[in-house]
């Protein structure tokens, strides 16, 4: 089998940043406010939900001690 040749200049999700540029208008396009809201809201979740993951302690952790009596 070849090697993954990447097809497009696409970044990946992750790699994305967005930023918000002033365009003055009479009337607010609240569908892209809404929008940009939404992405951003979903970013700082991703984000924190990845640091306490992170951090936390996984749910069949075993200290060595325990391990080692019970194979003993």
């Amino acid at each position: 089998m070849g090697t993954y040749v990447k097809k497009t200049d696409r970044r990946r999700y992750e790699d994305r940043s967005f930023s918000v540029r002033a365009v003055h208008r009479e009337d607010a396009d609240l569908h892209k406010l809404a929008e940009v809201l939404i992405r951003l809201t979903l970013q700082e979740t991703g984000r924190s939900r990845a640091e306490r993951r992170a951090a936390a302690i996984p749910e069949t952790y075993r200290p060595a001690m325990v391990a080692d009596q019970a194979s003993g």
